[in-house]
């Protein structure tokens, strides 16, 4: 009765996890504010506002690719849902949905918090085989690393 009880609580406390409502997701707001905010017109001019310095260097406005590789939210026709985990000063934020052809993928962000604001400070796109692969946990790029052999 006793493992019984403390199931349920946990299944409880894992839901309302899972069911918290935008307002209390500090990263997922920010990356919301940046995907309604930026296009290709200026996202160089306002990427500062969004991304860490360390993940966008000191040359990254006369970087030919940076534009398209700054704007890898419109990689994602539809969001299904997203899931963050924020520790401290640093957070993970998963956003699963699929592309323009229906094929499911998941953003995998890395947030770092300075002077108060949330900088995306890693980014990994993953292409899924299907939907069942979409994580339901916060994942940090740093899980998709490979190791060397």
């Amino acid at each position: 009765m006793k493992t019984i009880l403390l199931s349920l609580m946990f299944a409880l406390t894992i839901s309302g996890c899972a069911t918290a409502d935008d307002s209390q997701m500090p990263l997922f707001q920010t990356y919301a504010k940046y995907t309604a905010l930026v296009d290709k017109d200026n996202v160089l001019t306002i990427a500062g506002s969004y991304f860490s310095p360390s993940l966008l260097g000191e040359d990254y406005k006369n970087n030919p690719g940076a534009t398209s590789q700054l704007l890898f939210h419109q990689l994602m026709a539809e969001k299904v849902n997203h899931r963050e985990l924020v520790i401290g000063q640093h957070g993970c934020l998963s956003i699963n949905g699929y592309d323009e052809g229906k094929e499911p993928l998941t953003f995998s962000l890395a947030y770092i918090q300075l002077d108060d604001a949330w900088f995306i400070a890693q980014i990994h796109v993953v292409f899924l085989e299907n939907e069942s692969d979409f994580p339901d946990v916060a994942t940090c790029p740093d899980a998709y690393s490979l190791d060397p052999v």
